[in-house]
């Protein structure tokens, strides 16, 4: 524990001050600690401390770590450097307003948990998203900070699909690449494909990165064999699918899709029968296992006005009177439901707050696809809408918003998405200037 504060201490104290002195400096040095960044989400590297691995909530340590760190550092930018000072920044995007009520509630439960420490890890991860949140709202100003993340996103994958084949090919039957199942890994590309899919839909620009990443996205969701996210996926392509022929219709759009079937018949082919197998086989011990979960996990939100505390459901379920409702040990982790999971643990009042957050980001959300001047934002705001949404509709069978990897994501998608109107704003001013330009060389 030593070593960890001490790690923790010079790294904070030398890296955040080397971090905010090169991205004040340069130009190159600020865009490189974004990359860095927003690519570590998939890559997290965390110091634990207070590790309790063998608690089996959602949350074992107060986990920090280098985007923490790279995320901070960017916020200083932000507040300081001169490039910035002509730019907007705010600690309190769009929304902040309902997740400041979550918050509150998340707080509250910490105060009340049945044991405070495990809500205080659990606390820690809402804050790291949070921060990410901000940053990723601030940083989003133009369609060159957009292409910039796209490029970003796009190398993420690239790199977990080169982390699947390598874990195939040495006989994991499940990849998980850089994350610590294969259901995350699943949930977090998931959320990337949707906004490539909105992108090669509707965005000329860079078609063949646009055909590869989505590619290698959905064979990375088929090599986790994640049932749900094998669905979720098929959902979310046809809720792109709508929103894009709403928001624009296209024939090359029905070329796109012509090709994109005919590309999937061998996969189809190849791939099919192991999925069947995965869904026809599951285990329906597994599935009355978590029905009995949802039953405990109402009965402790009944119980308990702010939940039994953050992070603490396992808590409860092994230690206290729940037990009764799970006889056996083995399934006696975490309610695979977040909406429950948010009940339990901060009562109906955060479930509801929880369900409010996520609401208002889609409203947010679906507006800025309609009302966008930009055509690369609005087709953004179709895959980050869509993203959501996805993750929404697994909660209800996973615990994902509580992963961290799908925490860190999730904020991190959220904030792009409400500073899509910005990025509207600034194509519109600098279509206005260019206008301007070409009258002035005309008049020449």
């Amino acid at each position: 524990m030593v070593t960890k504060q001490t790690l923790f201490l010079l790294m904070t104290l030398m890296a955040v001050p080397t971090f905010v002195w090169l991205g004040i400096t340069y130009k190159w040095a600020e865009r490189g600690l974004v990359g860095i960044a927003f690519l570590s989400t998939a890559f997290l590297i965390d110091i634990n401390f207070h590790s309790m691995e063998i608690y089996r909530g959602d949350s074992r340590g107060y986990e920090i770590g280098l985007t923490d760190w790279i995320m901070l550092s960017l916020l200083i930018v932000m507040l300081t450097s001169k490039r910035w000072k002509n730019k907007k920044i705010t600690l309190l995007p769009p929304n902040s307003g309902l997740l400041a009520v979550y918050l509150s509630i998340a707080i509250i439960s910490v105060y009340v948990a049945y044991v405070q420490i495990y809500a205080g890890f659990g606390l820690l991860k809402i804050l790291r998203g949070l921060m990410v949140f901000v940053v990723a709202y601030n940083y989003l100003q133009d369609e060159e900070d957009l292409r910039f993340i796209i490029g970003v996103l796009a190398l993420i994958v690239i790199i977990e699909f080169v982390m699947v084949i390598d874990q195939r090919l040495s006989g994991m039957y499940r990849a998980k690449g850089s994350t610590p199942h294969s259901n995350t890994l699943a949930g977090y590309i998931n959320m990337i494909n949707m906004l490539f899919f909105a992108l090669l839909l509707g965005d000329k620009s860079r078609p063949t990165l646009y055909w590869i990443v989505l590619g290698l996205g959905s064979l990375i969701v088929l090599a986790s064999f994640s049932r749900g996210a094998m669905m979720a996926m098929i959902v979310g392509y046809l809720i792109v699918i709508v929103l894009s022929y709403k928001n624009k219709f296209d024939m090359r759009k029905n070329g796109i899709l012509a090709l994109m079937l005919l590309l999937a018949m061998p996969i189809a082919i190849d791939v099919g029968p192991r999925v069947i197998d995965r869904f026809l086989n599951a285990s329906e011990a597994s599935g009355a296992s978590r029905k009995l979960a949802n039953v405990a996990a109402a009965a402790m939100a009944d119980d308990h006005f702010f939940g039994v505390g953050l992070n603490n459901y396992s808590h409860a379920i092994n230690e206290t009177h729940y037990i009764e409702h799970i006889d056996s040990i083995v399934d006696r982790g975490i309610v695979h439901n977040i909406y429950l999971l948010h009940a339990s643990e901060m009562g109906w009042i955060g479930m509801i707050a929880f369900c409010l957050v996520i609401g208002n980001f889609l409203r947010l959300g679906y507006r800025s696809i309609s009302a966008s001047s930009s055509e690369l934002a609005s087709n953004v705001a179709i895959g980050l809408t869509t993203a959501i949404v996805v993750l929404s509709m697994q909660g209800s069978l996973e615990w994902f918003f509580r992963q961290t990897y799908i925490t860190i994501e999730f904020f991190m998608f959220a904030g792009f998405l409400v500073a899509i109107p910005k990025v509207s704003v600034a194509t519109n001013r600098q279509r206005k200037i260019n206008q301007y330009m070409k009258k002035i060389a005309l008049s020449r």
